[in-house]
């Protein structure tokens, strides 16, 4: 599998920019978009971690912010791992979301982790879905069909290089956009395998269609399509499973 030239941001079509450390841009509305944060995953798998990932996406986001003159963040679902956490955790997670508000408007998109009480005691308000330049934002944990471009985060897309490897990739096709997970703590779903494929096909996506950008902290690397990707697979002997 080889990518092609790498670049600090991709276009996408429509005005959305893919970027480097898996951030999308919206030129029309001057957003920056980030999904599957899932802040708090530390605590929720018993306390065993420190929440150094919470500082570590804080940073990363208000460094996007200044850089492009962002107005507006949307965060796309899964803010948080869970929405029952400790007071002192939770604590951050309230002071993380006042700190971004003070800096940048701020949009909250509801996930399904968090719960039916939407992460309100924490996050404050949400919304299921909102829409601009004419794509549909939301989760992506209900799918549907027409009307929009939809951008979704939940699939956590990753490119498998082999081992435990994996890097966290943007899918783009004409009816479909996927945000990669911003949390540290996900290996992905591997695009290659037909979850994904029955995941882009909801929105009526093809492989074929469908293009790979796979995103690092510094740069984005295109892929091709799913399909190229799947047959380069298939010549090289790679399997095809779930990451």
């Amino acid at each position: 599998m080889t990518a092609g030239p790498r670049a600090l941001a991709l276009s996408l079509g429509d005005g959305a920019t893919a970027l480097a450390g898996g951030l999308l841009w919206l030129e029309s509305s001057a957003s920056i978009v980030v999904a599957d944060l899932h802040l708090g995953y530390e605590e929720a798998i018993g306390g065993a971690l420190p929440l150094w990932s919470l500082d570590e996406s804080l940073q990363r986001i208000a460094t996007a912010i200044d850089a492009h003159r962002a107005r507006e963040l949307v965060l796309l679902g899964d803010v948080l791992h869970h929405s029952r956490l400790s007071d002192a955790a939770g604590d951050r997670v309230v002071a993380a979301m006042r700190h971004l508000r003070s800096i940048c408007s701020l949009i909250v998109v509801a996930g399904n982790h968090e719960g039916p009480t939407r992460g309100s005691a924490l996050l404050g308000d949400s919304v299921e879905e909102i829409e601009r330049a004419g794509m549909l934002l939301h989760h992506g944990d209900h799918p549907r069909i027409g009307g929009f471009r939809h951008i979704i985060g939940h699939l956590h897309p990753s490119v498998v290089l082999g081992g435990e490897r994996s890097v966290p990739a943007f899918l783009s096709a004409r009816e479909l956009i996927v945000v990669p997970a911003a949390t540290p703590y996900s290996r992905g779903l591997n695009i290659l395998t037909r979850d994904c494929r029955d995941a882009i096909g909801a929105y009526g996506a093809r492989p074929s269609s469908t293009q790979v950008i796979a995103a690092t902290a510094e740069h984005c690397y295109p892929f091709g399509s799913i399909g190229e990707l799947a047959r380069a697979a298939r010549a090289l002997r790679f399997p095809e499973r779930n990451g």
